[in-house]
C-alpha cells in the first residue's frame, strides 16, 4: 500500500517559510531554552558576519537531553511530547507546542552541531545536522542520515567549549544545558541588525515584576566591534520610572482591580467593572477574551515634561534621545506566559488604532508612541487567544475583538486620571469652558485702543480682525452643528433603516399571502381574508409614515424653521427614534410632566434629547437589565423658563469627573470624543438662552437638565 514520503525539503520550508524573519528564528530558539527550564541563555556572535561566513552559538543551562529523547523526542518532527506535557517541571507553561520550533536554525545557518548533557548525567550528546542536505529537491527525509554520537562530557566539562562561553560572560559554569553551533551565516548582520535584535530581544520576555523578580536572563555576546550592544538584556533604565503609571489585572468576569501612579502621589487601587454591555462575553457571561493582567507605562512627549523627567531621574538624554528611545519601546505588547507575541507593540504596530482614536480627542487621549504596555495571558487560561500559522499576531475572532476593546477600557481609565491630574497641576487651565471661549480679541483690541487712541488706521485694522474672528467663530458654530446633525442623524438613520427594514419584510410577507389567497379563487369566498390582508399592509404603511416622519426634521430644507410644537409631542417623537436601541438595552423609558406649546426647531430638540438618551443607554448597559430606566420629565420653573430633565438609573457620574463632563474632549467612554455634552451646552445656551446642568438623581443615576429660556 502506498504512503506518504516527504521530500527533505519540506523541513527547510517549516525552517525558512513559516518563521518569517531571522529575528522570529532566534525568539524560536530562545523560547526552546525557556522550555527546558533555562535560568539563562547566551547568544554568541563570532566571526565575520557575513552571508556563508560566522557563528551563532546558543547556549542555555536548561535540563538537557540524553541520546534517548534526541532519539526519541528532538527528531520526531511536529513531536506531540509538549501537547502532552504543558507543564515543565519548574512549572513554567511550555510555550512551543507544534514541535516545529527546533526548524527555526535552518532559517539561520547552513549547518547546525547541538551538543547536550542532562544535569546528573556523565555523558554528552552531539548530533550533526546539515541543513543544505534539506535545500535538495531530489532527496527524500528518510534519505538524510544525522551524526548521533553520546560520549564522556567534554563541551560540558572543564576546558570545553561550553565552559569556555559561560567565562566570557562572566557567569559560572553550569554542568548541564545545551549548546547549539550555527555555522555559515545565511544572512549578513550589520550593527543595525543587530541592534534591532538587541531591542526585540529586550521586549521578548515581560518586564520583571514590581519587586524586581525576573526568572529567565537574556544575555548577547559580540565581536569587539559591536561590544557596544553586548551584554545582558534589560529594558532601558530612563524608562523604569514614569509619570504615569497603570497596572493590575481584569478577571474573567471582567472585574478590573487596577493600581494607578500619578506624578507627586501615591499609588491608589480600586476595582471597576469593564464591558457591562456584555458586547464581547460568553454564553456563561464570562470575557470571551478571558482573564489578562496589564501594566502601562505613560510619557508626556513634550519639551517640558521630557526635560523635568530627566532631570528628576538624573538622565543625560536631549529631548530628542529620550524621544527616539521612547520610539523604540512605544506600543502595547502581548506576552503569552512570559514571551512576547509578535508583532503586537512593534514599532508602527498599532493594534489597538489608539492614534485615530486620539484623533478625535487630542487633548485626552494617548497615542500609541507615549504608551510602553504589557497585557500578559496564558495559554490555559486564554485558549481562544490562539497564534496565527507564521507565529505572528492572533487569530481574528471574538476573543480578539474582546481583548482589544476590553483592554481599550483600561486605558481609558488612565486616560481619565491623567487629564484630572493635569488640570489640577495646572491651575490656569480653565474649567468648564465653552468652545470658543477662547478665542476672543477683545481685552487686546481694548488694549491697542487705550494705548494709541488717535491711530485709526491700526484701529480699523483691529476692528476688521475682530470681525473676521467673530465671524469665523460662527463659522466653525455652524459647522459643528452641522456635523452634530451628521451624528444624530447616523444614529436616527441606523434605527429607522432597521425599523423600516423590519416593516419591509412584513409587508413583502402579505402581499405573498395575498396573491396566494387571491390567485385563480373565488375573490368574494375570500373576501374577509383579503380585506385583512389589505389592513396589515395598510397599517405598515402607516408605520413606514411614521418613520419618515421622525427624519424629516432632519432635512435640510426645514433645518432652522421655529414653529409651534408640543414639547411632549416632540420629546415622544425623538424617544421612538431609539426605541429599538432601548429595548435591546432593556431599558424601560417615561415621558412625562407639563406639555406646553414653544416656539423652536423641532430638529434641535430632538437633537438634544437623541443625545442625552443616547448616552444614559450607553451607561445603562453598566448596570443589571432588571434596573434600566430613563425618566423624561418636562416641568415649568419659577422664573418662567421650562426644564427638561432626563434621569437615569446608571452608574451616574463619579465625584472626581463632575467638574470635567461638559469640558470639550473630556469623556469618560473608551472611545468616546468628548464633544457631544459640550456641544448640546452650545446649542441650548446660543439658541434659547438655556443651559445644560447635571444636577441629583432621583433614579439614582445621571440626571441632566436642560433649561429654555427664550421662545418658550
Amino acid at each position: 500500500m502506498p504512503t506518504l514520503r516527504p521530500r527533505a525539503r519540506l523541513l527547510h520550508t517549516i525552517g525558512t517559510e513559516l518563521i518569517s524573519s531571522e529575528t522570529v528564528a532566534v525568539v524560536e530558539l530562545v523560547k526552546n531554552a525557556y522550555d527546558a527550564d533555562a535560568n539563562c541563555v547566551v547568544l554568541r556572535f563570532s566571526g565575520e558576519l557575513r552571508e556563508g561566513h560566522g557563528e551563532l552559538a546558543v547556549l542555555d543551562d536548561g535540563s538537557g537531553m540524553t541520546a534517548n529523547t534526541i532519539a526519541n523526542i528532538w527528531l520526531e518532527i511536529a513531536t506531540p511530547h509538549r501537547v502532552r506535557t504543558r507543564t515543565t517541571p519548574r512549572g513554567r507553561r511550555v510555550l512551543g507546542e507544534k514541535g516545529v520550533g527546533r526548524f527555526a536554525a535552518a532559517r539561520l545557518a547552513d549547518s547546525m552541531t547541538l551538543v547536550s548533557r542532562q544535569w546528573g548525567e556523565l555523558n554528552e550528546v552531539e548530533v550533526g545536522v546539515d541543513w543544505r542536505q534539506f535545500r535538495d529537491p531530489d532527496v527524500y527525509l528518510d534519505q538524510v542520515e544525522l551524526d548521533v554520537t553520546e560520549r564522556a562530557a567534554e563541551d560540558f566539562h572543564d576546558g570545553g567549549r561550553v565552559a569556555e562561553l559561560w567565562e566570557r560572560v562572566d557567569l559560572p559554569r553550569r554542568s548541564g544545558g545545551t549548546l547549539l553551533l550555527l555555522e555559515g551565516l545565511t544572512r549578513s548582520w550589520e550593527e543595525a541588525d543587530l541592534l534591532a535584535l538587541r531591542r526585540d530581544l529586550s521586549r521578548l520576555i515581560a518586564p520583571p515584576d514590581a519587586d524586581g523578580n525576573q526568572d529567565f536572563e537574556i544575555v548577547l555576546d559580540l565581536p569587539l566591534e559591536f561590544e557596544a550592544l553586548a551584554g545582558p538584556i534589560e529594558p532601558p533604565a530612563a524608562l523604569m520610572n514614569p509619570p504615569y503609571r497603570l497596572s493590575g489585572s481584569v478577571s474573567a468576569h471582567g472585574t478590573a482591580d487596577l493600581e494607578i501612579t500619578l506624578p507627586g502621589r501615591s499609588p491608589y487601587r480600586y476595582q471597576v467593572e469593564l464591558d457591562r454591555g456584555a458586547h464581547h462575553r460568553g454564553a456563561d457571561g464570562t470575557l470571551a477574551s478571558g482573564p489578562f493582567s496589564i501594566d502601562l507605562r505613560v510619557y508626556d512627549r513634550d519639551r517640558d515634561a521630557i526635560s523635568q523627567l530627566t532631570a528628576e531621574g538624573g538622565l543625560n538624554l536631549s529631548t530628542k534621545q529620550f524621544r527616539d528611545l521612547l520610539d523604540q519601546r512605544a506600543g502595547v505588547s502581548v506576552y503569552r506566559d512570559g514571551f512576547r507575541v509578535l508583532p503586537f507593540g512593534e514599532r508602527g504596530d498599532d493594534w489597538l488604532t489608539l492614534d485615530a482614536r486620539r484623533v478625535n480627542n487630542p487633548r485626552m487621549r494617548l497615542s500609541n508612541s507615549q504608551i510602553i504596555g504589557t497585557v500578559s495571558i496564558s495559554a490555559d487560561e486564554n485558549p481562544d487567544l490562539r497564534d496565527q500559522t507564521n507565529r505572528e499576531g492572533l487569530l481574528q475572532g471574538p476573543a480578539y475583538d474582546g481583548l482589544r476593546d476590553v483592554v481599550t477600557q483600561v486605558i481609558a481609565e488612565l486616560e481619565i486620571a491623567r487629564r484630572e491630574q493635569r488640570k489640577e497641576s495646572d491651575p490656569s487651565e480653565p474649567r468648564g469652558r465653552g468652545l470658543f471661549d477662547d478665542i476672543d480679541i477683545t481685552d487686546v483690541a481694548e488694549a491697542v485702543r487705550r494705548s494709541h487712541p488717535n491711530d485709526r488706521a491700526l484701529a480699523a485694522v483691529v476692528a476688521n480682525a475682530e470681525r473676521r474672528i467673530s465671524a469665523g467663530v460662527e463659522h466653525v458654530r455652524e459647522v459643528l452643528a452641522r456635523y452634530q446633525r451628521l451624528a444624530t442623524l447616523g444614529r436616527l438613520v441606523d434605527e429607522v433603516v432597521h425599523d423600516g427594514q423590519s416593516s419591509v419584510g412584513r409587508i413583502r410577507r402579505v402581499t405573498r399571502d395575498a396573491d396566494r389567497v387571491l390567485a385563480g379563487a373565488d375573490a368574494c369566498e375570500f373576501r374577509d381574508e383579503a380585506v385583512g390582508l389589505v389592513s396589515t399592509v395598510d397599517r405598515q404603511a402607516d408605520y413606514l409614515a411614521q418613520l419618515f416622519k421622525r427624519i424629516a426634521p432632519f432635512g435640510g430644507r426645514r433645518r432652522g424653521r421655529p414653529k409651534k410644537v408640543s414639547m411632549l409631542e416632540t420629546i415622544n417623537s425623538a424617544v421612538d427614534v431609539l426605541a429599538s436601541r432601548a429595548a435591546k438595552v432593556g431599558a424601560d423609558i417615561t415621558v412625562g410632566g407639563v406639555d406646553e406649546t414653544v416656539m423652536l426647531d423641532p430638529a434641535e430638540l430632538q437633537e438634544v434629547v437623541i443625545n442625552l438618551l443616547d448616552n444614559s443607554l450607553y451607561w445603562l448597559q453598566h448596570v443589571p437589565k432588571s434596573s434600566r430606566h430613563v425618566e423624561l420629565n418636562v416641568e415649568r420653573l419659577e422664573d418662567g423658563a421650562l426644564a427638561l430633565v432626563i434621569d437615569d438609573s446608571g452608574p451616574g457620574v463619579p465625584p472626581e469627573i463632575r467638574e470635567s463632563i461638559f469640558e470639550p474632549y473630556f469623556s469618560s467612554k473608551p472611545d468616546g470624543g468628548g464633544l457631544g455634552l459640550a456641544i448640546v451646552g452650545e446649542r441650548v445656551a446660543d439658541a434659547y438662552g438655556g443651559a445644560l446642568d447635571l444636577v441629583d438623581s432621583r433614579l439614582g443615576g445621571a440626571a441632566f437638565r436642560v433649561t429654555f429660556r427664550r421662545r418658550v
